[in-house]
C-alpha cells in the first residue's frame, strides 16, 4: 500500500514582494459591512503563522498585517501549513502600530486577543470593521500595541490552562466572528 504524502507548496512571489498596501485593502473594504484584518504582532513560529493564515481565508478575512521585524517569515512551511492558501489573501508587513492607528482612522474597531482581556469573546461585538491581534507565542501583544486596541478580548477557558496557542485564539475569534455575522 503507497504512503499518501501532503502536497508540497512552494511560496509565490506575491507574498516575498508583495506590491499590495494596507491603504489599498482598505481601499476595497471601504464599502464592506463586516470587514477583518487580522494582525499579527510579532509571531515567531512559522506553524503559527500559516495556520491563521488558513484559518484567515476560511473565514473571509480581507488581510493580514503582520510585523516588519522580527517576525516569522513566510515560507516553504507556512504555505505547507497553510495549505497553501498564503496566496490567497493580502499578507502586508508593515509596522503593526501603524496599522492599527491606520485601520482606527478608517472606521476599525480593534480588539486585541489577551489571557486577561476586559471582555469575555462571547459577550464582544465583532460585527461591522474589525481587527484582530494577536502577540508573539512567548511574550504576547506589546505594551504600546495593547494601548492601541479598543478592546482586549479574553477567550473563557477552564482554570488549568493558563492560555491557547495563538493560532486556536485566532481561530475561535474568527469563527465567533462569522456566527455573529451570519446571525
Amino acid at each position: 500500500m503507497r504512503e499518501k504524502r501532503a502536497p508540497k507548496y512552494k511560496v509565490p512571489a506575491n507574498i516575498a514582494e508583495s506590491s499590495i498596501t494596507l491603504r489599498d485593502v482598505l481601499r476595497t473594504t471601504k464599502d464592506k459591512k463586516n470587514a477583518c484584518i487580522v494582525v499579527l504582532d510579532e509571531l515567531t513560529d512559522v506553524h503559527n503563522v500559516g495556520a491563521i493564515i488558513r484559518s484567515s481565508v476560511a473565514s473571509g478575512v480581507d488581510a493580514i498585517i503582520i510585523a516588519k521585524n522580527n517576525q516569522a517569515p513566510i515560507n516553504d512551511t507556512v504555505m505547507h501549513t497553510s495549505a497553501g492558501t498564503a496566496g490567497m489573501i493580502p499578507v502586508i508587513a508593515m509596522n503593526v502600530n501603524d496599522a492599527i492607528r491606520t485601520m482606527k482612522e478608517n472606521g476599525f474597531w480593534v480588539h486585541g486577543l489577551f489571557m486577561s482581556g476586559d471582555t469575555n469573546l462571547w459577550k464582544s461585538d465583532l460585527t461591522g470593521k474589525v481587527g484582530i491581534v494577536v502577540g508573539s507565542e512567548g511574550e504576547g501583544i506589546h505594551a504600546m500595541t495593547m494601548k492601541l486596541c479598543d478592546y482586549g478580548l479574553a477567550i473563557p477557558m477552564d482554570s488549568k490552562v493558563e492560555s491557547l496557542n495563538a493560532s486556536v485564539s485566532v481561530a475561535i475569534a474568527l469563527y465567533e466572528r462569522l456566527r455573529q455575522i451570519n446571525i
